[in-house]
């Protein structure tokens, strides 16, 4: 026999992460990918990384920023309770403005506004193409027809997404409460 002892158990110490579920068994957790530790992760858990780590930051709100100003868009987010999602969008719309120290945020009510006239513009003209191609006479109709329908579609995809740009994320703002408040730098 031999005088050394032998161990069948291996502990891992993860800190917080750890659980001692029974007698012999541990349980720990470490996500295999960042969107499994976004997807699971408690909020309090994620903005504190987020505050600490650039590249959780940026993994979560698509944006870089220094540390001052991540934890104001943390503050703000919290504030206003905001989705991840909603900043990412603020901030893709230009409703949110970041500089080396300050977090902006413009409740100016012309971004709205020009999303619209760009949806109407857009409009008009896909329905001229669309009822030009209605008047001809000469082509094969089910082809025209088919035309018709790929113009219609390709209306309603840019319609969307001009009013996911620049519509959506003010009405967010609104339904927030943002634009009562003061349009200051936080």
């Amino acid at each position: 026999m031999s005088d050394t002892p032998h161990f069948d158990s291996a502990q891992l110490n993860l800190a917080l992460e750890q659980r001692a579920a029974g007698r012999d068994y541990h349980e720990y957790f470490i996500p295999g990918s960042i969107k499994l530790l976004l997807a699971t992760a408690s909020k309090t858990k994620l903005d504190k990384m987020a505050i600490g780590n650039p590249n959780m930051f940026r993994y979560r709100f698509g944006f870089t920023a220094t540390t001052s100003v991540r934890s104001k868009v943390i503050d703000f987010q919290t504030k206003y309770d905001l989705l991840d999602n909603e900043i990412r969008w603020l901030k893709r719309a230009g409703h949110l403005r970041v500089t080396r120290q300050e977090l902006i945020i413009d409740t100016s009510r012309l971004m709205p506004m020009y999303g619209w006239f760009q949806v109407t513009l857009v409009s008009l003209v896909c329905a001229a193409a669309i009822l030009q191609l209605a008047g001809l006479e000469t082509a094969i109709p089910w082809k025209r027809d088919l035309f018709q329908m790929g113009l219609g579609v390709i209306w309603f995809a840019i319609a969307a997404m001009l009013i996911k740009m620049f519509v959506n994320p003010w009405r967010t703002l609104k339904q927030a409460g943002v634009l009562n408040a003061m349009t200051k730098p936080l």
